[in-house]
C-alpha cells in the first residue's frame, strides 16, 4: 500500500473522530449517550460485523485456517506477556497501567487492518486476518476488561463472558468457516450494514470522549509516545525477526507483522465506557497511535 493510500485511509478515520468531537461540543453527545452507544456497539453492531466478515462469497481455505490460528494464538501469548511486563515500567499508576497493557496487546485489526491488508497483499490476506480475528475477539471480549483493571490487582474472570454477544458471533464464524457455509446475499447484506455502524459509532465515541480533555496535554504525555513506539514499531519488528526463524510461510508472517503494527483497538474505549472505567488514557492512546500509524505502517512494509 502506498504512503498516500495509507494516509487516505487514516484521514477517513480521523474525520469520524473529529465529527464525534464536534458533536460533543455541540451537546449532541454526552457521557450517558456515549455509554449507551458503547453498549449498542459491543452488544449489537460489533457481533454483526464479526459475522459479516465470513459471510462473503469466498471463504478462507481450510488448509490456511490451522497454521494461521496457531500462529495467532502463540503471537498473542507472547505480546500479552510482553505487555504485562512492560506495562508496569511505563507507569506506576494503578488506574492507568491496565489501559497501557491493553493498548500494547490489542490493535485495530478490523477497522484499519482489513483495508490496509487488502491494498498491500490482496483479498487473500483478508482471509488470514479473519482467522486471526478469532483469537483476537475471544481475548478482547473475554479478557479485555480484566486487563484494563489489572493495575488495581483485579483480574476477575467471569464465566458469563464466554457467552457475550461478540464471542457468540465469533463461535458462529468458526462453524461457518469449518463447514464452509454460505448465506443468501440478502442476509449477508443486512449483517454487513448493521456491522458497518460499528466503525463510525466507535470512532465518534472516541472523539466525543476526547472533547472533555485538553488536547495540548495529550500531546505532551511522554509515556504515550513510548507506548506508540513499542506498539507501532518495536513489537511488530521483533515479531518479524522471530517469524524469520520459523518455517512459517511468508504469506502468513507478512500479514501478521502488519496486523500487530496496527494502532490501538477502538473497542478499548467502548469497554471502558460500558463498564464505567476511566476512558481518558485509552482514548488518548487510540488517537495518537492512529495518527502516528500513518507513518509507521509504510515503514513496516519496507521490511518485506
Amino acid at each position: 500500500m502506498s504512503f498516500l493510500g495509507t494516509l487516505s485511509t487514516t484521514v477517513s478515520l480521523f474525520l469520524m473522530v473529529i465529527i464525534g468531537f464536534l458533536c460533543s461540543k455541540l451537546k449532541y453527545m454526552d457521557q450517558e449517550f456515549n455509554r449507551k452507544l458503547s453498549m449498542l456497539v459491543i452488544n449489537v453492531t460489533a457481533p454483526f460485523l464479526i459475522l459479516s466478515s465470513v459471510m462473503g462469497e469466498i471463504l478462507p481455505k481450510k488448509s490456511d485456517i490451522l497454521p494461521v490460528l496457531i500462529c495467532g494464538i502463540i503471537t498473542y501469548m507472547l505480546v500479552m506477556l510482553t505487555a504485562f511486563v512492560v506495562g508496569k515500567y511505563i507507569t506506576k499508576d494503578e488506574n492507568e497501567v491496565g489501559s497501557y497493557r491493553f493498548m500494547l496487546i490489542f490493535g485495530n485489526i478490523n477497522f484499519l487492518g482489513f483495508p490496509v491488508l487488502a491494498s498491500l497483499f490482496g483479498n487473500e490476506a483478508i482471509f488470514f486476518a479473519a482467522v486471526v480475528s478469532i483469537p483476537f475477539n475471544i481475548l478482547i471480549y473475554l479478557f479485555g476488561t480484566p486487563i484494563i483493571t489489572s493495575g488495581k490487582g483485579k483480574f476477575v474472570f467471569k464465566w458469563r463472558s464466554l457467552f457475550s454477544p461478540c464471542l457468540l458471533a465469533t463461535y458462529m464464524t468458526i462453524l461457518i468457516v469449518y463447514f464452509q457455509l454460505h448465506f443468501p446475499f440478502e442476509v449477508y447484506k443486512a449483517c454487513s450494514l448493521i456491522g458497518g455502524l460499528t466503525i463510525p459509532a466507535s470512532l465518534m465515541i472516541i472523539g466525543a470522549t476526547l472533547s472533555d480533555f485538553s488536547i495540548l496535554k495529550m500531546f505532551g504525555n511522554l509515556r504515550m509516545y513510548l507506548v506508540c513506539l513499542i506498539k507501532l514499531l518495536i513489537i511488530p519488528c521483533l515479531l518479524f525477526l522471530i517469524y524469520k526463524l520459523t518455517p512459517l510461510d511468508n504469506k502468513y508472517t507478512d500479514v501478521f507483522v502488519v496486523l500487530f503494527g496496527m494502532p490501538v483497538a477502538a473497542v478499548g474505549t467502548m469497554l471502558c465506557l460500558k463498564n464505567n472505567i476511566e476512558a481518558k488514557t485509552m482514548s488518548e492512546g487510540t488517537f495518537l497511535t492512529t495518527l502516528l500509524s500513518v507513518f509507521t505502517i509504510p515503514l513496516l512494509t519496507m521490511l518485506f
